[in-house]
């Protein structure tokens, strides 16, 4: 068969290698000049780097898997972090559960309910009971107001803006999950999996792949039309010129295909305009020394206007980057007016409380600056969010939705995009 994926980020590129595999004919169509998606990349020094953070855990085991068959397994290095979290302008340890035991802000008491809140959630099978109750809840219940006003709500403010009291607990007992399991029998150690290159190179090689196979990958081409034809093929519109296809699998935002100007019944319509997204803005600073021993800090400050800091090279420690590398994270809707403000002025905010967190520093360390946006980053996770997904079978026959939205109950990342793909793939028939 002939087939069109829409979008060249890890599920798109996954998809169409399977689909190869199996002796189609693909055709992706990708609106940016380069494939990737959320994992693009850019030269820093003589090495790649994404312009988002990424790493990955011991138990993604799609993604390792293939990593295992695209032969790049000795470009996979398996590395120590150290955490930390920043709460009432102080830094904090945040490794281990010792760590926790030490972590003055809280009670003891608060402690002890915090870490038995995180222990439970690795034990708990039934996430749908979660469905009905929002993280603020869930964390007030198990682990009392002062954990969540202290810790917990200003990272839920942080990460979903405006629709952070609408989080649904299984959003939040998946990341507990998700972070303990990385540990294995040894709770004082985690590991984080890092690619040699960045994970630009997986990509790379998939779309390597896809073109020696016959397949095509066209950049900037935007798809601004689907329309199914009488003979159950779909024409696909982009860049002023028509194509026509067997199946069509589309990997990007439901609010994206939504705008594709597909005849979907109204039902599935509105179910692709209830999944929302939030925005993320991230500025890629070079430097000329570190900040810190840590790799990630999570910021618990209600007036930050980043809520993650990511020494990247406190990780990756060897590396030809010729410059300390720190990622600044902001999540919030992309109405917010803070997303509409220019790079210039992003970048003087960020720095400002980059003073504040490190009153030493100054502005002299810095090299060079990236900023990158996205306005599709996270999907908004809300209470009884399994009802408002759309089905990756569209109303229209033959057309796939395959998004980051519909990973659920897992959270977006790379391990579960790589599964997705393969999923749509084997749909194909």
């Amino acid at each position: 068969m002939n087939i069109c994926i829409v979008g060249a980020g890890a599920t798109g590129l996954v998809a169409a290698n399977e689909l190869i595999k199996k002796g189609h004919k693909v055709s992706v169509f990708e609106a940016e000049e380069q494939h990737g998606g959320l994992v693009k990349t850019i030269d820093v020094g003589d090495e790649k780097l994404e312009v988002f953070y990424h790493h990955i855990f011991t138990n993604d085991v799609e993604i390792v898997k293939l990593i295992e068959e695209l032969n790049l397994t000795s470009e996979l290095m398996w590395l120590e972090p150290k955490n930390s979290i920043y709460i009432n302008r102080k830094l904090y340890p945040f490794t281990s559960p010792i760590d926790l035991l030490l972590f003055k802000e809280l009670s003891f008491i608060d402690r002890i309910r915090m870490g038995l809140l995180v222990f439970k959630a690795k034990f708990l099978k039934d996430w749908s009971q979660l469905e009905n109750m929002s993280s603020k809840d869930w964390i007030i219940k198990n682990a009392g107001k002062n954990v969540y006003e202290k810790v917990w709500g200003p990272l839920l403010s942080s990460k979903f803006d405006y629709d952070a009291d609408k989080i649904s607990g299984t959003w939040l007992w998946n990341k507990f999950k998700l972070r303990g399991s990385t540990r294995g029998k040894n709770l004082s150690k985690e590991l984080l999996g890092y690619m040699k290159g960045s994970f630009g190179v997986i990509y790379d090689k998939l779309a390597e792949r896809i073109i020696n196979a016959g397949g095509e990958i066209h950049y900037s081409s935007p798809v601004d039309r689907i329309e199914p034809q009488e003979d159950k093929t779909l024409n696909v519109h982009s860049n002023g010129k028509t194509f026509n296809f067997d199946r069509v699998i589309v990997t990007t935002s439901p609010e994206i295909l939504s705008k594709m100007n597909v005849p979907f019944p109204k039902e599935y319509s509105e179910k692709l305009s209830k999944v929302k997204y939030k925005a993320n803005i991230c500025m890629v600073l070079e430097l000329s020394e570190k900040l810190s021993d840590y790799y990630w800090t999570t910021i618990a400050e209600n007036d930050f206007p980043f809520v993650l800091l990511i020494e990247h090279t406190n990780l990756v420690t060897e590396n030809e980057y010729k410059s300390h590398i720190i990622y600044l994270s902001r999540y919030l809707d992309k109405k917010n007016k803070f997303y509409s403000l220019s790079d210039e002025e992003i970048q003087k905010e960020f720095i400002k409380y980059l003073k504040i967190m490190f009153p030493d520093w100054n502005e002299s360390k810095i090299k060079w600056v990236h900023i990158s946006r996205t306005e599709y980053a996270q999907p908004v996770v809300v209470q009884q969010y399994s009802k408002i997904l759309p089905e990756i079978n569209t109303p229209v026959e033959n057309l796939y939705l395959a998004s980051m939205a519909q990973i659920y109950p897992e959270d977006r990342g790379q391990n579960y995009s790589v599964r997705l793909g393969k999923q749509v793939a084997d749909m194909i028939n």
